[in-house]
């Protein structure tokens, strides 16, 4: 990636993204860096897409920019957004066709609960490709990794990070960030 900031200007940044990234730096040390760092977020697709399901993964994305400009690009990164596709539907949003429909789905998982659209697999599949779609990532140059937690509880691929959530387990050659 492009330096985006001069790095004596990004060592000087008081912004909270680049307090963040400072932490990340610290806590890599001298350690080895032949994998990519990896920024870790997640939202829930219970609804259709909006400003703060996109904060998630901006906030996270800041971060990692700055990050990236404290080192001079010469760490490779990596953005991985979980959808909580199996969270359960707690209520209908009020912009829905066919709601009426969805009743019969309240407490199911979202990956269980038909896409009123009629477009997807399902209701988590539908919002989930709108967020992916979202016109403003592609703008802005932000391309998480899109993970839903379904195949991953039911491969067991998860383990508890340092704050209590969910992550993908780390390999040997990466570095696991959860931002939270």
């Amino acid at each position: 990636m492009a330096e985006l900031v001069d790095r004596t200007i990004a060592a000087a940044a008081k912004a909270w993204p680049f307090e963040e990234a400072r932490k990340v730096v610290a806590r890599l040390g001298s350690g080895s860096k032949d994998g990519p760092v990896v920024f870790e977020t997640g939202y829930g697709p219970s609804g259709l897409p909006h400003i703060g399901t996109f904060g998630e993964v901006a906030r996270t994305t800041m971060v990692r920019r700055a990050f990236e400009a404290l080192t001079g690009g010469e760490i490779p990164t990596q953005l991985i957004a979980f959808s909580d596709d199996m969270d359960g539907m707690r209520k209908i949003p009020g912009n829905l066709p066919n709601a009426e429909k969805l009743e019969p789905f309240i407490g199911r998982p979202l990956t269980e609960v038909p896409d009123p659209f009629g477009t997807h697999e399902s209701f988590a599949h539908h919002n989930n490709a709108r967020l992916r779609g979202c016109a403003l990532q592609k703008r802005q140059q932000i391309s998480p990794v899109h993970v839903p937690r379904r195949p991953c509880r039911r491969r067991a691929h998860l383990r508890k990070g340092p704050s209590g959530p969910s992550t993908v387990k780390p390999s040997a050659a990466r570095h696991d960030v959860v931002l939270c």
